[in-house]
């Protein structure tokens, strides 16, 4: 119990704790999604790099369209010796790129050393694995050049370093690179650029949103008591039902529609007089005594009889007349009027 005039223990809980902490949540959940859509916005350039050293270098399928459709790739390549020589620096190594399929590349890499990229470490480096493609090699001079064969959607060649950007949705395209003089020591770089970029702060704004909403009802409706929220949907019912129809009304319903719902001042007048006179003890016509009907004295079948003599004079009585009988009718009264003016 408490005192007039003092809230209760369940609205200070619910006012004092329960709405500071849907407050304080619904803050942190608008901060961090301001913090989403500003300093922690992802990036729309994703650039990861990587090294190896390998004659072929391919992609695993799924890898060109893993961030966007929209790639580039760079490899750089030199020389793999410890001590080089002047002469080397004018002899760069032919690097190749190619774009084609994983089954193509695989014929052409059969037997060979080839470093796989297989997807992203994170957002900076690239994943590259070390693997031996199955199947038997083919030596060099039995076959054509890599930038002249046939099996290559799209090819480019280059010294030191090549580069091809592209746009696919294909998770079965990969791109090959191969350096034809041998194992170098190649420097990778694969460049996504992201024209839709995904949005993290709005569900934090909707649960902002959500918590601020359970803090005003906290603070509202939920703190108010039980008992007094029940008086007031009692109340509130009351106040919705519809008023007692009284016999008047009734009768006069069922008699004339539309009679029962009119009221006047003068019915409303006379209403009110009769009441007072019944306050004021007028007692009225005295009540008739209920009458006894002692079923040893009657006759049934002379009732029954009665009853049908009745029913037969009703019906003769609201008989129709035929034309014929109101014809000899009329002739009759004319024939009596000719003989009273002789």
């Amino acid at each position: 119990m408490t005192r007039p005039g003092k809230p209760s223990r369940h609205s200070m809980i619910m006012r004092g704790i329960v709405t500071p902490i849907f407050g304080l949540l619904a803050v942190t959940a608008i901060v961090l999604g301001i913090l989403n859509a500003t300093v922690w916005k992802p990036s729309a350039h994703v650039d990861a790099h990587a090294r190896t050293k390998a004659a072929y270098v391919v992609t695993d399928p799924g890898v060109l369209p893993l961030v966007d459709s929209k790639v580039t790739m760079r490899v750089d390549a030199t020389s793999a010796g410890a001590s080089a020589s002047a002469d080397q620096d004018s002899q760069k190594p032919t690097v190749c790129m190619a774009l084609t399929t994983a089954k193509d590349a695989a014929g052409w890499t059969a037997g060979h050393d080839v470093a796989r990229v297989r997807g992203l470490d994170n957002w900076q480096t690239l994943s590259v694995g070390r693997d031996t493609s199955p199947g038997k090699s083919v030596k060099n001079d039995q076959g054509v050049a890599f930038q002249d064969s046939d099996m290559w959607q799209q090819v480019t060649c280059s010294d030191s370093s090549v580069s091809m950007s592209l746009k696919t949705d294909d998770p079965q395209a990969v791109l090959l690179v191969a350096v034809p003089q041998g194992a170098h020591s190649l420097g990778l770089e694969m460049l996504w650029q992201r024209d839709k970029l995904p949005n993290f702060a709005m569900p934090f704004y909707f649960a902002g949103g959500l918590l601020a909403l359970l803090a005003v009802l906290s603070a509202t409706v939920f703190a108010m008591d039980p008992a007094k929220r029940r008086k007031q949907t009692e109340s509130e019912q009351e106040d919705e039902e519809t008023p007692e129809v009284s016999v008047v009304q009734a009768l006069g319903s069922a008699i004339l529609p539309g009679l029962g719902n009119r009221h006047t001042p003068a019915s409303g007048r006379r209403l009110r007089h009769a009441r007072g006179q019944a306050r004021q003890g007028d007692p009225g016509p005295p009540p008739r005594p209920p009458v006894v009907i002692d079923p040893r004295n009657r006759n049934l079948v002379a009732d029954q009889q009665e009853g049908d003599d009745r029913r037969a004079d009703d019906v003769s009585s609201t008989r129709v007349i035929s034309s014929q009988e109101m014809a000899s009718y009329l002739a009759r009264l004319a024939h009596e009027g000719e003989e009273e003016r002789q």
